[in-house]
């Protein structure tokens, strides 16, 4: 296995700046550590079903998990591996729900949005990968709908600076990343051609 399989992206520093300066370094670990196990998600069902694993980058939503021609697997396995990490943060939710401890609530409501962000459709998402395994076809058509809806969710959350200043840095993150996935929409349709075809 790679020996820099799991990254930090630098995208993160900003929320790690936002913790540290708020004094709250135990919801910093809490959220950090709940990102991970979601990845981790992901990566066991992918180990599991033989996928090739090259990397995994933590970001702000979860993370990004690059294996080799993930497109030419199956689709049922596409979204079993996509499902891996959602599966893996409702454990922890459950975990939290039925085991009493300090700061049970807060557990509770990290995973929950961790859960539903993670299961909105916009890509790169895993809602939003879960369409795109299932329609292929449709790819430009869904990050166009994902930057555009990333652009509006990140305008709402600037009338809420400064509580909303965290999903205005995911969204604003998420935004850009639709902007570059549309930029380069080309040469993944033709990528994603070739690898099928060969």
């Amino acid at each position: 296995m790679n020996k820099q399989l799991f990254r930090v992206h630098p995208i993160m520093i900003p929320f790690f700046l936002f913790f540290y300066l708020s004094g709250e370094i135990a919801m910093y670990a809490l959220v950090f550590s709940s990102l991970l196990v979601h990845e981790l998600g992901h990566l066991f069902v992918a180990v599991c079903m033989g996928a090739k694993v090259q990397s995994c980058t933590i970001l702000p939503y979860g993370g990004e998990i690059k294996m080799e021609q993930f497109s030419k697997h199956s689709k049922t396995m596409q979204v079993c591996v996509i499902l891996g990490g959602p599966f893996f943060t409702l454990l922890l939710l459950l975990f939290g729900m039925l085991v009493d401890f300090p700061q049970a609530n807060i557990f509770i409501m990290t995973q929950i949005l961790i859960l539903g962000l993670n299961l909105l459709p916009i890509f790169p998402l895993d809602g939003g990968r879960i369409i795109h395994s299932i329609f292929p076809d449709r790819y430009e058509g869904l990050i166009g709908f994902s930057g555009c809806i990333c652009v509006v969710i990140f305008t709402i959350s600037c009338f809420y600076f400064p509580k909303g200043l965290v999903f205005t840095l995911i969204f604003l993150f998420l935004a850009f990343q639709n902007l570059s996935y549309w930029r380069f929409r080309k040469y993944k349709l033709a990528f994603d051609w070739i690898t099928k075809s060969a």
